[in-house]
């Protein structure tokens, strides 16, 4: 009798552990939050969810960072020129705008140009996006003849895919005819 008595008892125990709810794992390194007194000296390993970060990564993490404050600065430098109706030919107010950008690529060649030549709806998709390229090409023309290396500009043409006004005026079609200028990395 003692003896069922106490494998009953064992059993209740048992049952009550077995329906216990259970706490997930969290490693202590996540349950502990880092105080800023306590960051690690440079050069040391910086602990992340994959593992220890290196030297290495965050020299290239902080690189990376240079380089798009690089291209946010280039970028605030641009300005698009545009073009008239049916025409790949730089605009004469245009110019001074190429001569800037032009003397500030020769200075700065770490910047590398996308030029995207853009047109108004009317015409078809395919006459529009070789006009887009001819204006692209017109303004990467003027940039190396004004010295900068061809090696850091880059052409596309959009067409009249992505208006910058959706509008069905000449107003709206003149903001179209454009080239558009873009920083990369």
């Amino acid at each position: 009798m003692k003896k069922s008595l106490f494998l009953l008892f064992v059993s209740i125990i048992l049952l009550f552990y077995g329906c216990a709810s259970k706490q997930a794992s969290v490693p202590l390194s996540e349950r502990i939050a880092r105080q800023p007194e306590q960051q690690a000296p440079v050069g040391a390993g910086v602990k992340g969810k994959e593992g220890a970060i290196g030297e290495e990564e965050l020299m290239r993490a902080e690189r990376e960072k240079q380089q798009k404050a690089a291209v946010d600065a280039a970028s605030a430098r641009l300005q698009d020129i545009y073009f008239d109706f049916d025409s790949y030919a730089i605009r004469p107010d245009d110019i001074p705008v190429l001569k800037k950008m032009a003397d500030w690529l020769a200075t700065d060649q770490a910047v590398k140009l996308v030029i995207e030549g853009h047109c108004d709806e009317r015409g078809t998709t395919e006459y529009n996006l070789a006009l887009g390229q001819k204006r692209a090409e017109a303004a990467k023309d003027f940039l190396v003849k004004s010295g900068v290396s061809a090696k850091s500009l880059g052409t596309v043409s959009y067409g009249k895919e992505t208006p910058v006004d959706a509008g069905h005026t000449e107003d709206a079609w003149a903001k179209n005819r454009r080239d558009h200028f873009a920083a990369q990395q």
